[in-house]
């Protein structure tokens, strides 16, 4: 494939904070990425000792609906576990986006990262 046609690269950073385990993500969520977005998030999400995912969306400068289909199929698969999901830091074009569709309403969206890991890091009530 010619580089020069090539979609939108989307790039990631891994790491773990305390058994977190965090995604910070860059560039354009939208059906030319969004199954390497899922791909990698589904590997994060299904390792062994995962106890929470943070997806940090700093760097996202455009996401689609196909971008929110990813993040719902992968809430899903988290919440059927005793791990939690939490998105971090989105731009505001991309809050917009989540607004939108109404994700906001069941998944916790934070403005920093460090305030969406510790949410994770706390025990379930109850």
């Amino acid at each position: 494939m010619n580089t020069a046609n090539a979609p939108e690269q989307l790039l990631f950073r891994y790491g773990l904070d305390d058994g977190v385990a965090v995604l910070r993500v860059t560039g354009e969520v939208d059906v030319a990425t969004c199954g390497l977005l899922r791909d990698t998030l589904l590997r994060i999400a299904t390792g062994e000792d995962f106890r929470g995912l943070v997806v940090n969306l700093a760097g996202v400068r455009f996401m689609d609906s196909t971008g929110i289909g990813v993040l719902v199929g992968v809430w899903h698969r988290v919440a059927a576990t005793t791990a939690s999901l939490a998105l971090a830091a989105p731009a505001p074009q991309v809050q917009r986006v989540l607004d939108t569709a109404g994700l906001t309403k069941v998944l916790p969206v934070y403005d920093a990262e460090a305030d969406a890991v510790a949410a994770i890091r706390q025990p379930p009530a109850g």
